[in-house]
């Protein structure tokens, strides 16, 4: 069951243009949490502006330091008011929250694509895929060069990853997708993990699934309440009898399987 506790700032750092990486103490959280699974964090002090909490992936975990880490990006008022925060400060969390990734039963090749913070919850998933000695690469798509994070973990982690930038400024000159079909004319995969924009999963999940690939994603959503009570996160699913359904990103997500997000009834379609 998700608690609100306080939890102090350890280490607070710019991890790139407007992107940072805030570490947590809190051993309640870091013994408990899966990979996938979010807090939900209250940014203001006092008063009521802002007056929702906000959702973040859990990015790392170490559990003998009792720490947890979540990467962000500076994009409103919340955010703005997270990046003032010191070491030392604490904030209330109420987590963790959310239905985590399911990993394989069985040992095989897995790839993961991730687009701009996508990444994300993904560090925290390959972190626990390589302690089970799973053979796995990942994908890092941004728009230019400055926007891609995780390659030093990822270099200490030693998976094999891949860049590509749509301008061509690093790697791969496309998007993730792009270089994702080309993966997979190339060779044989087990599995799909993804996280990022909408119209990039949508088109993940089509190449994933048109060659037989199972897989999971992770959907970036508004969360009011984090709990599934405000109804506010409800996207289209697919019912158990391939009918038109709605599941509560928060709750029953963030991450489903490829079969059952209806990407043909989400936002822009």
């Amino acid at each position: 069951m998700a608690m609100l506790r306080k939890a102090q700032i350890i280490k607070h750092d710019r991890e790139g243009p407007g992107i940072y990486r805030m570490d947590f103490f809190s051993p309640e959280v870091s013994s408990r949490v899966i990979p996938g699974q979010f807090i939900h964090l209250k940014i203001r002090e006092e008063g009521y502006h802002p007056l929702l909490r906000r959702p973040f992936s859990i990015y790392d975990v170490d559990n003998e330091r009792g720490l947890f880490s979540i990467l962000y990006r500076v994009v409103g008022l919340g955010t703005r008011i997270m990046a003032k925060r010191q070491p030392g400060e604490l904030m209330e969390i109420m987590g963790p929250l959310g239905a985590p990734f399911t990993l394989p039963e069985e040992k095989g090749k897995i790839i993961l694509v991730a687009g701009g913070m996508g990444f994300a919850p993904l560090h925290f998933l390959i972190k626990k895929l390589l302690k089970r000695n799973m053979e796995a690469e990942i994908i890092l798509g941004a728009r230019k060069a400055e926007e891609l994070m995780g390659e030093n973990d990822l270099v200490q982690l030693g998976v094999n990853f891949i860049l590509a930038t749509e301008d061509g400024s690093r790697g791969f000159q496309g998007q993730a997708t792009d270089l994702l079909d080309k993966k997979l004319r190339e060779g044989n995969y087990d599995y799909l993990y993804s996280c990022g924009p909408y119209p990039m999963l949508k088109k993940v999940a089509s190449l994933a699934l048109s060659r037989g690939i199972k897989g999971e994603v992770s959907l970036e959503e508004i969360m009011a309440c984090g709990v599934g009570a405000c109804l506010g996160c409800a996207y289209p699913a697919k019912g158990d009898k391939g009918d038109l359904t709605y599941k509560k990103v928060c709750q029953h997500g963030p991450t489903f399987s490829l079969e059952e997000v209806s990407f043909h009834n989400g936002p822009g379609d």
